[in-house]
């Protein structure tokens, strides 16, 4: 038999059962049209999963029928190997690489995308790296083996980068950073005037902004414990401090769940989110202000403003548990 077919077989049987099956689900979390499940997490959580214990099974079956095709190396021995390779880049990504810049304080609302884009790259190296050696040893026989190897291993790492790529794309929430312009603070005011109360990072000082100034003053614990004589829920229905408002706003506790809001009267809809592989944010402590402001804060220690019919955010603090109180209370305050 020729070796392209022998190759081909790589495609046939069970395994094309198994991609159609993960192609198959995967299109379920793209398109199920709620960004996360009350009961199960996130979609990202679950690509995640599927990814690091049965997608590279499949991936590995696509890169060894590739490698037998197009370089002639022995299909069972490359199969063997690639699926070695495979698991141990994705979980080494996995330990490296996930969730790891949502722990590292200088990432920012103002610069999230470009380390986004720095960690998409880092993780593409260390699969080259981890894997070039696989590659080596199934091409080590040829003529300029070391050359050959990596001219296979960027070839095809390309094509399967861009099939994990999308994959990822699908299931994460970019919403707060696609649908949004980042704005410095000072060109983000209200027309009223607030004070915003806050905990500093480490929880040990108590903090007091208000609106158009640019450096907190600090402030006795006592007084910032009485602003919330009761504990407040972190997610849920966000508390209202206008009644004059057509919108409702929620926080969820995933991080694809974000903010949500919906309008009584036309029944719109609003979603701001950030879940990717690399950071994960949570939208928690928010509070509804007057002419649809938003105050809330995003991830562990960044408090923000959004105002969703400008579509711009700012990064207004960097603290914790935040507070909000208008200077000229003109409303009532309601909370669910």
């Amino acid at each position: 038999m020729p070796p392209t077919f022998k190759c081909l077989k790589l495609w046939g049987g069970p395994i094309a059962a198994a991609l159609r099956l993960l192609v198959g689900i995967g299109l379920s979390l793209a398109l199920y049209p709620s960004p996360a499940w009350a009961n199960g997490g996130s979609a990202l959580l679950w690509t995640g999963l599927i990814h690091l214990v049965v997608g590279n099974l499949v991936i590995a079956y696509l890169e060894a029928g590739l490698l037998c095709w197009w370089f002639g190396t022995p299909r069972g021995r490359s199969l063997l190997l690639l699926l070695v390779a495979n698991y141990a880049s994705a979980w080494a990504g996995a330990l490296l690489l996930a969730n790891r810049l949502s722990q590292y304080s200088g990432l920012t609302i103002a610069n999230v995308q470009v380390w986004l884009a720095i960690a998409a790259l880092l993780a593409f190296l260390l699969t080259l790296v981890i894997e070039y050696p696989f590659f080596w040893l199934l091409l080590r026989q040829r003529k300029r083996s070391i050359q050959t190897a990596l001219k296979a291993t960027l070839l095809i790492h390309g094509l399967s980068y861009l099939l994990l790529f999308g994959w990822y794309s699908f299931n994460s929430q970019t919403s707060l950073i696609s649908q949004t312009r980042v704005v410095p603070a000072a060109q983000l005011q209200p027309s009223f005037s607030y004070s915003l109360h806050y905990l500093s990072p480490d929880g040990a000082q108590a903090l007091r902004l208000t609106s158009g100034e640019t450096e907190p003053v600090a402030i006795d614990r006592a007084t910032f414990d009485a602003l919330s004589p009761e504990p407040q829920s972190r997610f849920g229905p966000v508390p209202k401090l206008t009644t004059h408002t057509d919108w409702d706003y929620y926080t969820h506790v995933f991080g694809a769940g974000g903010l949500t809001g919906r309008n009584r009267i036309t029944e719109a809809s609003q979603h701001f989110a950030l879940e990717t592989p690399f950071a994960v944010w949570t939208i928690s402590h928010a509070t509804h202000l007057p002419d649809d402001w938003l105050v809330f804060q995003l991830g562990r220690d960044q408090i923000c403003l959004l105002h969703p019919a400008s579509q711009r955010i700012a990064l207004i603090a960097r603290g914790k548990d935040p507070v909000v109180t208008l200077s000229d209370p003109p409303e009532s305050v309601k909370r669910p």
